[in-house]
């Protein structure tokens, strides 16, 4: 310990009596280990970890894979009846739950909010082994009778914020959904659900799903998909042998559910198809998540990206080092010579190497914490559900320790080996030493790591370039309406007990009052959010059409609309009619309001051509859910809409059916006046018609299409920012080695210039290895890009990834960088001047 210590205080007096070479030195490892800390912090919260629970790699979800027969809502989602089916007879589980997230309106002391629900099984909190902080959990007990257990837990970050900690909450009511609720306990602190980007703020049994839902009657039936089940495997169970165990019970139940009513009048392809459903057992360690399949390919480009930042970091200091080692070759010889081994002065020199980068490391910890924080804050509201924290926890901590230390042996082990073989007597003998004295082997290192620079350089700009492009493609896209001036928000009276008549009036009334704010053009409402990643589609029999392979049947998206939707985001009606007030009338029959207006529905230009032939061939024609054998065809085509966008800009514009329909709508306005403004009348309306009905997702259309770009954004800003330090890294290289290099050849540059060289010779002299040194990378890195940015083609639109104008335009870019670089160096040397350059030693 005590030949470290000695070490450590004489590699720090080494590095204070190079303070140019250090500071440079530093800030290169800073930002290339500070680059990829950052980015690791978002891919360990985001990718890398487990639930907060008891052995989470314990856990699988099941999911059914092949042809559904029925409704579907959610991804790896089965029936309920199959899930108790499954907990009923299984050998492989030592426990099973499931849950379904939603969104319920909370009423508490007077002030209603829409909170983050998950309706979840009586098994959930004791199968996972989540605690509570106050009160108890759930128990089987719990989650027996349809609507028979109104309680309710909430999440402990929701108890701090909501309810301000107060133990005495615990036994005390809350409305959800126009029902009463009692609050039984307060979740363990950490635990926020098991869906990343999804933080559950109250949970309630599944068994009240008759009055968290009432518009829909799942819990019987099989042949809607909405719960995702877990189970926990048993020791020493794998979830391949989870599989084989469960299949033959599954296909069982397959058997049994072809013969039920519901399949009565299921063709025989159909059923086959269905038989041929195979059930999986995927990892649940990490719960179930759609955003983190969204960010998965995105961070791991970044976090290559940022390695090829730090690889050129290492090139950098590499390359400084094996300058400094030139200077030191005396020195070393030295030792050598008075019986030092090469081993022990490599060791002290790698402890240079790593201090250096322990201190790098420090830095860049710093800027990691202060780039993350950056990246938050430009992140839209919706994103915060990620809860990405910013301070370094120990993983992080050891994260940056081993790429520090890894960083440090990396760029310290080939100068240290180099310095520690020079010839010793010719050495000694040098009376010029120092930089002169250097060998050309160091110098051919140097170069090499140069050349390797403009490669990552060039690589890295490539990549920013095609994701600059994609995103530009992406915005001049647009969504097939005008953005300008569209807002939009959320209300959902049915979570607050609206039956679907008092739905019907209140959107009637909230939609006249709109319209006379003033500066308002025009309303419209859908059920739908557009552009949001939301999909609603369903299979339909259309008169007149047969065509198609066998099993390929008409899946229009769907949207529940109504009249003055397409007038309010600008759609024109290619062919027929909108919708009016009077497709959506209804009549007092005895008790009950009765709907009396015909069945209609609007197709866009796509569903259209693609099944009938033309837009004026589909007016009139009629269409029905479902495709079985005389499924019943009762809706008439009364309009034909101009294709527009659906789900997001990125995916193709779907075959689309608009219906009539109530429950949660979105609200569309076109609007002259100022958003903030907007809302705030809009505010004041709502609360005249029903001051306990809340207001959510209130954004304009043009903000919603920037924060849908969002990971395209990200990606190349990032990417960006990245390709662009690697090329000032790149070039500061370039110019030390080129400024390395003029002093090297000092006397010779003097001798050239007294026999008679002109300025631009000796500057041509330089610029010739410049040249050299940039195309070999260049020309390295364009085969390297071939092969590489193939796996990038995912996230790119409108281009390939071997776009000829981003190859050319990186390509041309980096070379004038590093053109430039080396001209000041070339112009330094044209200068000398010839008699001070010959005495010079």
């Amino acid at each position: 310990m005590s030949t470290v210590t000695n070490d450590i205080k004489f590699a720090l007096r080494t590095l204070r009596k190079s303070p140019v070479f250090t500071t440079v030195a530093v800030l290169s490892l800073a930002m290339g280990i500070g680059a990829n800390t950052a980015i690791f912090t978002l891919l360990d919260q985001v990718l890398l970890r487990l639930l907060p629970v008891k052995d989470p790699q314990q856990l699988v979800l099941l999911s059914m894979r092949g042809f559904h027969y029925g409704g579907n809502w959610g991804g790896n989602a089965i029936s309920y009846p199959m899930y108790h089916d499954f907990t009923e007879h299984n050998s492989v589980f030592s426990g099973m739950f499931c849950r379904f997230p939603d969104h319920v309106s909370l009423s508490f002391d007077g002030r209603t909010e829409r909170v983050q629900g998950e309706l979840v099984s009586g098994t959930y909190f004791p199968v996972l082994g989540v605690g509570a902080a106050a009160g108890r959990t759930f128990t089987p007990d719990d989650d027996r009778t349809p609507s028979g257990h109104p309680v309710a837990i909430l999440s402990h970050t929701y108890w701090q914020t909501r309810f301000a900690s107060d133990p005495k909450v615990i036994g005390r009511n809350v409305i959800i959904n126009a029902h009463n609720y009692t609050i039984v306990g307060v979740a363990q602190p950490g635990f926020d659900g098991i869906e990343l980007g999804t933080i559950t703020q109250v949970f309630v049994p599944l068994m009240m799903q008759p009055q968290i839902r009432p518009d829909w009657e799942p819990l019987k039936n099989r042949r809607q998909r909405w719960v995702n089940a877990f189970g926990r495997l048993k020791p020493g169970v794998t979830a391949q042998m989870a599989e084989a165990s469960l299949q033959p019970f599954f296909h069982g139940i397959l058997e049994m559910e072809v013969k039920e009513a519901a399949f009565r009048n299921a063709s025989a392809e159909v059923r086959e198809k269905f038989l041929k459903n195979v059930i999986l057992a995927l990892p649940g360690s990490q719960g179930r998540s759609y955003l983190r399949k969204q960010l998965s390919t995105p961070l791991w480009v970044l976090m290559a990206i940022t390695g090829g930042v730090l690889l050129i970091a290492c090139a950098n200091v590499a390359s400084l080092l094996v300058a400094k080692a030139a200077s030191r070759q005396k020195e070393i010889a030295i030792r050598l010579a008075m019986g030092a081994g090469r081993a022990r002065i490599m060791k002290q020199l790698l402890v240079e190497s790593l201090l250096l980068s322990a201190i790098g490391g420090v830095f860049g910890l710093l800027l990691a914490v202060a780039t993350d924080r950056l990246l938050i804050a430009t992140l839209p509201p919706e994103m915060a559900t990620l809860k990405i924290s910013t301070t370094p926890d120990l993983r992080i901590l050891l994260f940056t320790i081993g790429v520090s230390v890894a960083t440090g042996l990396i760029f310290g082990l080939a100068p240290a080996l180099q310095s520690t073989k020079p010839d010793v007597a010719p050495t000694l003998k040098d009376s010029v030493g120092g930089i002169i004295g250097a060998g050309g082997a160091q110098v051919r290192f140097r170069k090499a790591l140069v050349a390797a620079q403009v490669m990552l350089s060039l690589l890295l700009l490539v990549g920013a370039g095609l994701f600059i492009r994609s995103l530009r493609n992406l915005r001049d896209l647009g969504p097939g309406f005008s953005p300008q001036n569209l807002v939009a928000f959320n209300i959902d009276p049915s979570l607050n007990g609206y039956t679907p008549e008092r739905a019907k009036a209140f959107y009637q009334r909230l939609g006249d009052d709109i319209a006379s704010v003033p500066g308002v053009t025009s309303v419209g409402l859908a059920s739908m959010r557009i552009l949001e990643d939301n999909e609603w589609d369903n299979w339909v029999t259309i008169e007149g059409y047969h065509g198609g392979k066998p099993g390929d049947y008409p899946d229009p998206y769907m949207n529940s609309i109504g009249p003055g939707y397409f007038a309010t985001l600008g759609v024109p009606i290619l062919a027929g009619r909108d919708f009016t007030a009077k497709d959506t009338e209804t009549v007092q029959h005895g008790e009950k309001p009765k709907d009396t207006a015909p069945r209609v529905v609007l197709v866009n230009e796509k569903f259209a051509k693609r099944y009938l032939g033309s837009t004026r061939n589909a007016i009139g024609r009629h269409v029905g859910f479902g495709v079985d054998p005389g499924t019943k065809i009762d809706m008439e085509i009364v309009g034909v809409f101009k294709d527009i966008k659906y789900t997001n800009l990125r995916d193709e514009i779907p075959i689309q059916m608009a219906g009539r329909g109530v429950g949660d709508m979105t609200v569309y306005a076109r609007t002259s006046m100022n958003a903030d403004q907007f809302f705030s009348a809009v505010r004041t309306k709502v609360r005249d018609l029903d001051a306990s009905l809340p207001l959510y997702g209130m954004r304009t259309i043009d903000a919603q299409i920037s924060n849908s770009l969002l990971i395209e954004r990200l990606i190349a800003s990032l990417s960006t920012v990245f390709g662009l330090l690697a090329t000032l890294l790149a070039t500061i290289g370039l110019y030390g080695v080129m400024a390395y290099t003029v002093a090297r050849r000092t006397r010779e540059i003097g001798i050239r210039m007294a026999l008679g060289a002109f300025q631009k010779d000796v500057i041509w002299m330089v610029m010739r290895e410049v040249l050299v040194l940039v195309a070999a990378g260049i020309v390295v890195g364009l085969a390297a890009a071939f092969g590489l940015t193939r796996f990038v083609q995912a996230q790119l639109y409108g281009l390939t990834a071997h776009d000829p104008y981003t190859l050319a335009l990186a390509t041309l870019s980096l070379a004038a960088v590093a053109c430039l670089a080396g001209y000041i160096p070339a112009m330094r040397a044209s200068r000398v001047d010839a008699m001070q350059a010959l005495r010079y030693e």
